[in-house]
């Protein structure tokens, strides 16, 4: 029989599934694994020891399920959120934010239904079943959660029944005027004009003569010192024939609350070519209140510089500071399914089309009964109070509430069943419809055949991605790079996965996404301008996201790497470097106990920078705990790689101590009665029982340096290798393995142990001179050589597992055994 030395140097296909496992003539094969736990596939080829978790806190309440958001506003300003029932707190670089907690309307059985968007200190959290509110950090201690207030938008469709809306005000802080002081407040102009009252009469069949010349002006002052603030008017010329050249071309809106001193608040020129009956509606930014209103006008008059006159000026008055007025309706037809205004209307949009001919926002400040409101109006006054037919009431209400978000050519975007609602570029706020590029926008998803709801959007390069039941779809602009607007849009259906109701991840040069059916993840990559494609990742490893995938999580640094809470407790994970070829799967159990599992349960998962270059990964862990079921923030460190052994922290739950020589430390409270492990300035602890908090080595002995938590042991079974026969594969045939020859970076040999896959017996990697006299561990790296015990029934497979809370780095792997011929 030949001896036969067949070297695995290439990890990086991770664990595979066992359906695999007899498939030697694949390519991948060679470069894979049947078990990889609590070892992480290297883009260099290698396995490495996952590094610990360190211990943060526990959650407000244990006993119910917690999720962890991230909240970046930067590289170097990032945070963890901890979403738990009905509250929200905050954590930064491993440490709670001092106090804060912010209540949320969130229960626990919806926490993972939520779906988030942030910009910059802003976070859109949106849900079903929840008004969309916003998260905003106005300090690293001040955060805030409100209801979002959607301005203008977006709507039902029209009304189509033959019910109308009847106004009780204008809108103005000016009265419909019958004189020069009634019915309240006072009209006054420059020239003393006796009709001046007649251009807020409300009735654009009055025509004032302002004055004889070309300029002069004209000014309304409020009743009882009062104060009001405006932001918008309009003004029409009068009907008459030729009247309209009467009309000032130049003016400025002047605001006072003394008569003396004004303030100019919004100013016109070149307002020329004025025809008959014509509005000119005009908006402004002001924020000011005033009692006086004066408007101060020039360049009318005409071709005969004489008679400036026009019909009507209507200011508006500011609708967030403005007393609601009753909207009341002639029937409940139409409104909330024929049910009429309902009390969770409060707070809805609602648009008006008025007799001008022009749209009106307005909002529900208060419902009185099924057919009255109470509202406020925004933008331009009513020109009259006549019933209104054409209305449209504000889409988002109980039970039509958005479910996902993303940013999109600075748009906020939102979807809810099979639409889409863009925001105006650069006005988050503004859902309003229009035909202008810049005009908010809405798609309703109706491609493919199917009417498949939408679960998730994204951005991506040139589309916004459309995750639904069904598939993936693309929305852009109509062209190549053209912007997405109200007349310029594409939706390109791709042959992807139906996707579940997960938040997918940027991965760099692809997106990562759960199906439909939670068991697999999938890369779409995009093959053109619009286009994209997917394939399951997993589907080599398709055992590993069969158990169940809850969320994602990707890190950057310090290697490309998707993180996913399996519903088994298990935590996994992906190693993605597509351009070299490093696709491989591993699973994480962490230490501890949950029920019936031999493991901790990770039941979030979230990637933000680190302090230090490295991102953070935060995890929500449950264990019991003295018998008591607890839930611990804990961030995972960074796996160990050019320090000290001393610094290596390679247990889970764990703390850190660094200062003067102790014996005993304290602190432990969160593993009280718990088994853990203790790397002590170098030299490894096991099996040390923390009582009281505290946990003492043995014999008196004291460091300076201490790591203490929960063993984490990693643990990788080979394949049986097919290094090829004279008369063909050697796969089946009876092989027996004497050594096995391990190549090594760094890694403490000490808790490096080898075993058959028959035999029971684990060896020990013994190299006494790695071992200083002190007892103290060293890092060796190099080759090894382990003889263990094999039979001919081992098919030449070997497992690998290290034992102590230190580093290890596997670069190759060599059996050498005998075969059948």
């Amino acid at each position: 029989m030949a001896t036969l030395y067949p070297v695995q140097d290439v990890f990086t296909r991770g664990e595979i599934s066992p359906r695999l496992h007899a498939r030697a003539s694949l390519d991948l094969y060679r470069a894979a694994l049947s078990k990889c736990e609590n070892f992480v596939t290297l883009p260099h080829g290698g396995i490495r020891k996952r590094g610990g978790s360190y211990f943060v806190g526990e959650v407000k309440n244990s006993a119910v399920r917690t999720r962890a958001v991230p909240f970046i506003f930067s590289a170097d300003q990032a945070y963890c959120l901890e979403f738990g029932d009905l509250y929200i707190r905050v954590y930064a670089y491993g440490a709670r934010v001092g106090t804060v907690e912010v209540a949320s309307p969130y229960l626990e059985a919806d926490l993972f239904g939520l779906a988030y968007v942030q910009s910059a200190d802003q976070m859109w959290i949106s849900h079903k079943d929840y008004p969309l509110k916003v998260l905003t950090r106005t300090a690293h201690t001040t955060w805030t959660l409100e209801d979002y207030e959607f301005d203008d938008g977006p709507y039902d469709e029209i009304n189509d029944t033959g019910t109308t809306l009847t106004p009780a005000s204008y809108g103005s802080f000016v009265p419909k005027m019958t004189g020069l002081a009634a019915p309240a407040g006072t009209v006054s102009s420059s020239t003393g004009a006796a009709d001046a009252w007649v251009l807020f009469d409300k009735s654009s069949k009055t025509v004032s003569n302002v004055t004889g010349g070309t300029g002069a002006w004209v000014q309304y002052r409020l009743a009882g010192s009062a104060q009001k603030v405006r932001n918008a008017y309009w003004l029409q010329a009068t009907g008459a024939a030729g009247a309209a050249t009467d009309m000032p071309t130049q003016w400025e809106v002047q605001g006072s609350n003394d008569g003396v001193n004004w303030v100019t608040i919004d100013a016109r020129q070149g307002e020329t070519g004025w025809s008959a009956s014509e509005r000119r509606y005009f908006e402004f930014f002001n924020k000011a209140a005033f009692e006086y209103l004066r408007w101060d006008f020039e360049g009318g008059g005409g071709a005969d510089s004489a008679n400036t006159s026009l019909a009507e000026f209507a200011p508006n008055e500011d609708g967030d500071l403005m007393t609601p007025f009753n909207l009341t309706a002639s029937s409940i037809l139409g409104i909330n399914g024929d049910a009429g205004f309902q009390t969770s209307d409060v707070g809805r949009a609602i648009r008006l089309y008025a007799s001008d001919g022009r749209w009106r926002w307005a909002k529900i400040a208060a419902r009185i009964s099924t057919t009255v409101v109470t509202i406020r109006l925004y933008g331009h006054a009513l020109p009259d109070l006549n019933p209104i037919s054409r209305w449209r009431l504000g889409t988002f209400v109980a039970g039509k509430y958005v479910e996902s978000g993303s940013l999109y050519e600075e748009r906020l975007a939102f979807s809810r069943r099979f639409s889409v609602y863009a925001s105006a570029t650069g006005d988050f706020n503004n859902f309003a419809t229009g035909e202008a590029d810049d005009d908010a926008l809405e798609f309703v998803q109706a491609g493919g055949g199917q009417a498949n709801d939408i679960v998730w959007i994204a951005e991506s390069d040139g589309a916004l991605l459309i995750g639904t039941l069904g598939g993936v779809r693309a929305l852009s602009g109509s062209g190549i790079d053209e912007a997405l607007t109200p007349s310029s849009f594409k939706n390109r259906r791709s042959r992807t996965f139906g996707c579940a109701g997960i938040r997918p991840v940027d991965a760099g040069q692809s997106f990562l996404y759960v199906t439909r059916s939670r068991r697999s993840i999938a890369e779409l990559t995009q093959t053109s301008a619009g286009r994209f494609s997917s394939e399951d990742i997993g589907q080599i490893s398709e055992h590993i996201a069969k158990q169940g995938v809850v969320e994602l999580a990707f890190q950057t640094d310090p290697d490309p790497m998707l993180w996913f809470p399996l519903e088994n407790g298990e935590l996994g994970g992906y190693t993605h470097q597509p351009s070299q070829e490093v696709r491989g799967m591993h699973r994480h159990r962490f230490g501890g106990t949950f029920a019936g599992s031999t493991w901790a349960v990770v039941e979030s998962a979230v990637a933000t920078p680190g302090q230090n270059g490295v991102d953070d990964i935060w995890l929500i862990v449950k264990r019991t705990i003295a018998g008591v079921t607890k839930r611990y923030i804990e961030i995972m460190t960074p796996p160990f790689e050019y320090g000290a052994l001393e610094d290596a922290f390679q247990v889970d739950c764990g703390l850190t101590y660094s200062g003067a020589a102790i014996n005993a430390v304290s602190g432990l409270g969160h593993l009280n009665g718990q088994s853990v492990d203790v790397l002590a300035s170098g030299k490894v602890y096991r099996n040390l029982t923390v009582a009281a908090g505290q946990v003492t080595l043995p014999g008196g002995a004291t460091a300076t340096k201490w790591q203490v938590g929960l063993p984490c042991q990693a643990q990788a079974d080979t394949l049986e290798l097919d290094v090829g026969g004279q008369d063909g594969s050697i796969v089946g045939r009876r092989k027996k393995v004497a050594k096995v020859i391990l190549s090594l970076l760094e890694a403490d040999t000490t808790g490096l142990e080898v075993q058959s896959l028959i035999r029971g017996r684990w060896e020990a990697v013994r190299m006494p001179s790695i071992v200083a006299p002190d007892g103290k561990a060293r890092l060796f790296t190099g080759n090894v050589e382990v003889p263990i015990d094999d039979s001919w029934e081992g098919q030449g497979r070997v497992r690998i597992r290290h034992v102590n809370p230190t580093p290890c780095t596997i670069r190759a792997f060599t059996p050498v055994f005998d075969a059948e011929p």
